[in-house]
């Protein structure tokens, strides 16, 4: 599947959930009715600021579109658990996942 595949399902499958009409979607994003209808049907380029209003506006997740080598499903998990914590337990809980791998890869500690 290519990105403007990816990207169609996952804008028109968030729509539908929301019950949302492409006109409403367009409105509510801040894009063109006939962006959302290219999209949905992967037809054209849309452009990044277009891309980001759409992903942003939804809540997709940004690693599915950029990073899709990576388990989206496992940095969305992760994503959503660490968005209750405070800036302080954030700090602690990067610092014990660098630990942890730095102690599983020394090899790349150099």
């Amino acid at each position: 599947m290519d990105r403007k595949e990816k990207l169609g399902i996952a804008v028109k499958t968030e729509r539908l959930r929301r019950n949302m009409t492409q006109t409403e979607l367009s409105q509510k994003a801040g894009v063109s009715l006939r962006t959302i209808t290219d999209v949905e049907k992967y037809r054209g380029n849309p452009r990044y600021d277009t891309m980001y209003q759409l992903i942003r506006y939804l809540d997709l997740p940004v690693t599915e579109f950029f990073y899709p080598e990576h388990d989206s499903h496992l940095i969305n998990v992760i994503a959503e658990e660490l968005s209750s914590y405070t800036p302080e337990d954030l700090q602690v809980a990067f610092s014990v996942l660098k630990g942890l791998y730095n102690g599983l890869h020394p090899e790349k500690n150099k």
